[in-house]
């Protein structure tokens, strides 16, 4: 058995799950026995409305091998810190492979040409009309209200709100005054398919966008890899950092819809598992 381990929580993004939920896909398309672990229950309603099956739910990475058993394969997407787990994980288990970006040896890079890691329907969508929308898919969790504090720089834009999946009950009344309009978390694929434009602050998302065609806009929070940066840009995804009004206006004003589907390297996996 192949596990797909993804670690979310109410102040982070469901990047992780995404990306997992792309793998566990291309893995059962290929007749490939997989199972999602993940440690929250919010991310388990999530993984519904992106089609996958209910997930076993763990507390967190050290809880792996409560599930896992000796032989099977581990694909881990999250960013605690257990060394001397992992190494008890690589010695009973047959494969232990973790995703990163700017990724070392042992792991996967789900931004690299070689292994971009996405779900399939995005690549369907790749030759659909768009609709003439900007959407701004900042992230899944808004913790510090950092849209709020940041309200002069999205403020008559002209952009469309998504609203994520973590976001604070009463948080939208103060949102709604800057945006256009406001979806609900389970548009999510139609939105990332079928728009025009797509302005975010999530990899995963700024690379699925890519995929399915849009115009993409990737707003840095000062935490951008300079390896993420590199391939975004030579993917056509314009970099623009957090509170440069003028910048993203002009990217905005040069967003081109980018028709070039990536060809997906489905099999990367087969070599690593």
């Amino acid at each position: 058995m192949i596990y797909l381990y993804a670690h979310t929580n109410h102040k982070a993004d469901l990047d992780s799950l995404r990306r997992m939920g792309a793998l566990w896909k291309i893995l059962r398309d290929e007749g490939i026995e997989a199972e999602l672990l993940v440690n929250d229950y919010r991310a388990q309603l999530a993984g519904r409305e992106m089609g996958l099956p209910l997930a076993t739910t763990i507390e967190t990475i050290l809880d792996i091998d409560a599930v896992a058993q000796l032989g099977d394969s581990v694909v881990i997407d999250s960013s605690e810190e257990a060394p001397e787990r992992l190494e008890l994980y690589r010695k009973k288990f047959a494969k232990v492979l973790r995703l990163s970006s700017c990724a070392q040896e042992d792991a996967i890079d789900p931004f690299a040409p070689e292994s971009y890691l996405f779900d399939p329907l995005y690549a369907r969508a790749a030759s659909e009309v768009k609709k003439e929308r900007k959407i701004l898919i900042f992230r899944d969790a808004d913790p510090d209200k950092e849209l709020l504090a940041q309200a002069e720089f999205f403020r008559g834009l002209g952009l469309e709100l998504y609203w994520g999946t973590y976001f604070y009950v009463k948080y939208e009344e103060a949102l709604a005054e800057l945006f256009d309009s406001i979806h609900e978390s389970e548009e999510y694929e139609e939105l990332v398919a079928f728009s025009h434009t797509i302005v975010t602050a999530m990899p995963q998302t700024a690379l699925e966008a890519r995929v399915a065609g849009a115009a993409v806009i990737y707003l840095e929070r000062g935490k951008t890899p300079p390896c993420l940066r590199e391939r975004f840009e030579k993917l056509g995804i314009s970099c623009v950092e957090m509170g440069k009004r003028d910048a993203l206006q002009e990217a905005l004003a040069k967003a081109s819809p980018l028709f070039g589907a990536l060809e997906p390297a489905e099999r990367f996996w087969m070599e690593k598992l």
